[in-house]
């Protein structure tokens, strides 16, 4: 008897705490999942290298800027200087 309900114990026991399948509903969203999850860190460095493409452009335009700024502030001088003669 011992024996008996030690054996239907294990077998439970075994079965209720042994490996599980999971449905393959659960499978298809995992695998859902991870594509999304690809594809968003994909994006994600397109967008940074954007970004950073970006930054570099402006850091030149604002170069240009301020060169153009003082050759305009120096033909402004050249102006002021020849028309008060």
């Amino acid at each position: 008897m011992r024996k008996t309900l030690a054996l239907l114990f294990l077998a439970v026991l075994i079965i209720g705490c042994g490996p599980k399948m999971a449905k393959q509903e659960t499978l298809d969203a995992l695998a859902e999942a991870r594509a999304a999850l690809e594809a968003a860190q994909a994006r994600l460095a397109d967008l940074e290298a954007e970004k950073e493409m970006l930054e570099t452009q402006r850091a030149e335009l604002d170069h240009m800027m301020t060169e153009l700024q003082e050759e305009i502030d120096m033909l402004q001088t050249k102006i002021d200087t020849r028309c008060m003669k």
